[in-house]
């Protein structure tokens, strides 16, 4: 019996277990590693909605700008669109869609809207009619400019102002909520850039000289 051939034999198995015990610690943590992936991983969704001539995409926590102008353009004419006979269908579909601490104000200004007693009494109604849809990044807000048509009985057509709405939307659990509703007549969205315009700021003084 040769000893040298015996011992080199034990040393090449020596080396081919540690590779063995190397490989499977590689694949233990690669398992690892995968299982946190999966685990973590939530769906994105690419939908091309029949609405929309452009696929949006969707997931857990963010949305594309179409999908989100959509979204904002519906509740948008939603809220715009407001009878005294329809108020708690309107109320009771947009609190399914706004935040909590924003649904109450919402609801309570529909609802003065429609119990306003000329507006009952003449069977008024409003419509929205969307001229344009704006989307600010940085803030995730949606502006949806267009006008506000009124009709009360006896009128042969509706008084109409521009008006806009503005969202603010954030995605939560893979579902679009708005986190800011209001609406300001005219056809300027008041965006960032709005905001810290000169011109912007200088409307307070020039209406304080007006008086």
């Amino acid at each position: 019996m040769k000893l040298s051939a015996m011992m080199g034999s034990w040393e090449k198995a020596n080396r081919f277990s540690h590779l063995l015990m190397l490989s499977n610690v590689a694949l233990a943590m690669t398992l690892m590693g995968a299982v946190y992936l999966a685990i973590g991983n939530r769906e994105r969704v690419v939908l091309v909605p029949p609405h929309l001539d452009t696929k949006v995409s969707v997931d857990m926590s963010t949305a594309s700008s179409e999908y989100l102008k959509s979204f904002g353009l519906y509740i948008a004419t939603l809220a715009g669109n407001i009878t005294p006979y329809n108020v708690e269908f309107i109320t009771d579909i947009l609190s399914r869609h706004l935040d909590s601490r924003v649904y109450t104000a919402v609801r309570t200004r529909l609802r003065a809207v429609a119990d306003d007693p000329l507006f009952r009494s003449s069977g008024g109604a409003s419509w929205f009619e969307a001229k344009r849809l704006d989307f600010e990044k940085e803030t995730s807000r949606v502006f949806v400019v267009g006008q506000l048509n009124t009709l009360s009985a006896g009128k042969s057509s509706a008084d109409v102002a521009p008006v806009v709405y503005d969202l603010k939307i954030e995605m939560r659990d893979g579902r679009p909520l708005v986190t800011a509703l209001d609406s300001y007549e005219g056809s300027e969205p008041h965006t960032l850039k709005w905001r810290a315009s000169p011109a912007h700021e200088q409307k307070p003084a020039e209406a304080k000289e007006e008086k």
